[in-house]
C-alpha cells in the first residue's frame, strides 16, 4: 500500500475513532506530540485511554481536507469541530519508519479575520474554515 492511502485511510480511521484500524497504521514505537503544550502521547493504548477518558467525553471530530507528502514525511490537515461548537484548523505531521505511521506532531489555530492593514499586499481567498 502506498503512503498517500495509509494517510487517507488513517485518517478516515481518525475521524470515526476506529481505534482499531488506526492501530493497525501505527509503528510500535509510535509517539503524537503536541508541540503547543509540550505533551507525547507514548504509545497506541495510552492514545486510546486519554480519548476514551476525557472529561467533556469522546473526543473531536476531525474533518479530514486533504493531505500530502513524500518519502517517510507526510501531512495532513483537518477542521476540529469541538463539542463546544468551535472548530479549530489542524495540521498533521506524520513521520513513517517500516512503512507504519512512527511520529505524528499536531498544530492546531483557530480561525481568524485576517487585518485590513495586510490587504494592499495579499491576495484575499476563502478561509480553510468560514
Amino acid at each position: 500500500m502506498d503512503r498517500a492511502t495509509i494517510i487517507e485511510r488513517y485518517d478516515r480511521a481518525s475521524a470515526a475513532d476506529d481505534f482499531e484500524a488506526m492501530r493497525n497504521f501505527r509503528h510500535p514505537e509510535w509517539q503524537m506530540t503536541w508541540p503547543q503544550s509540550g505533551e507525547t502521547v507514548i504509545g497506541h493504548e495510552n492514545y486510546v485511554a486519554m480519548r476514551t477518558n476525557r472529561p467533556e467525553g469522546g473526543g473531536p471530530r476531525v474533518e479530514p481536507i486533504g493531505h500530502g507528502g513524500s518519502g517517510d514525511v507526510w501531512w495532513s490537515e483537518g477542521i476540529i469541530h469541538y463539542g463546544d461548537g468551535s472548530r479549530w484548523l489542524g495540521v498533521w505531521i506524520y513521520e513513517f519508519a517500516d512503512d507504519l505511521i512512527r511520529r505524528e506532531r499536531v498544530y492546531f489555530g483557530q480561525p481568524f479575520a485576517p487585518p485590513a492593514w495586510r490587504a494592499r499586499w495579499v491576495a484575499r481567498g476563502n478561509p480553510a474554515i468560514a
